[in-house]
């Protein structure tokens, strides 16, 4: 089994979420993002109840790029404060290949990262 690193960050409309999920492709930066939503966040921000509709972001990525995928997300993040969650998980053979295939623009990193 290969790893795959799962990236997670929400944002307040479908067309920011869709502009970052095409951003983070098209750099090779995930092989996959899905989009769900809309759902609703409630937190204290400055010491004030907010209740906001957001739209969730799953990126999908080699755990080599996590770093690099996350400072992207921090760069490009409309949020002062972005919730920018990851984890490692295992992956089936060929769906980990694909995702590694995807993201690797380099030439010298092979399927296991």
């Amino acid at each position: 089994m290969l790893k795959v690193c799962l990236i997670k960050t929400s944002v307040n409309s479908m067309a920011e979420a869709e502009k970052m999920a095409a951003s983070l492709v098209k750099a090779q930066r995930a092989a996959c993002v899905q989009i769900t939503g809309p759902g609703r966040s409630v937190y204290r921000w400055q010491g004030k109840l907010e209740i906001e509709q957001e739209y969730y972001l799953t990126i999908k990525t080699a755990p080599s790029l996590r770093e690099a995928t996350v400072l992207h997300l921090a760069r490009s993040h409309p949020y002062e404060t972005p919730e920018i969650l990851w984890s490692e998980c295992d992956a089936g053979n060929a769906y980990g290949q694909w995702l590694h295939a995807e993201v690797d623009n380099s030439g010298s990193r092979g399927v296991d990262g």
